[in-house]
C-alpha cells in the first residue's frame, strides 16, 4: 500500500514537470538565429539575479536546417531531473532576420524576452 502511494506520488510529480509553458513570443525578430541564441544564453548566465544565474542553459544549433534552441532548466532533486524554465526556439526567415517562439514560465520566460530582445537590438 505505501508503495503504491509513492508511485502515484511520484506520477505527479512527472506530470507537473511535462506541464506545457505559456506562449510568451512568436513572430519574426531582428538577428542571426545562431548570434541570438548564444547572446540570450550568456546574458543570462550573468545575470546578477541568483534566481536567473543558477538556470542550467542548453544552446543547440543546427546548421542544416537554420535553427537553433535555449533552454533554460533548474535542477529539482524533487522531480529527479530537470524542469525547463523556458523553451526558446530561433529559425532562419531571412538574411540576419529569425522566427522566434519563446515558452516558458512567467518568470524566467519573461526575463528571456527581455533579453531576446536586448540581444536583437545589440
Amino acid at each position: 500500500m505505501m508503495t503504491a502511494a509513492l508511485v502515484l506520488s511520484g506520477c505527479a510529480n512527472l506530470t507537473e514537470v511535462k506541464e506545457e509553458r505559456e506562449t510568451l513570443f512568436a513572430g519574426e525578430i531582428k538577428g542571426d538565429y545562431s548570434a541570438l541564441a548564444h547572446c540570450v544564453a550568456a546574458k543570462m548566465q550573468t545575470d546578477e539575479r541568483k534566481d536567473i544565474s543558477a538556470l542550467q542553459y542548453s544552446v543547440r544549433v543546427y546548421p542544416d536546417i537554420g535553427k537553433s534552441e535555449v533552454l533554460g532548466a533548474y535542477v529539482n532533486n524533487k522531480y529527479h531531473g530537470a524542469a525547463y524554465a523556458f523553451h526558446l526556439e530561433l529559425k532562419k526567415a531571412a538574411p540576419n532576420v529569425s522566427d522566434a517562439l519563446l515558452k516558458g514560465g512567467k518568470y524566467e520566460g519573461v526575463e528571456a524576452l527581455k533579453t531576446l530582445h536586448t540581444c536583437s537590438t545589440a
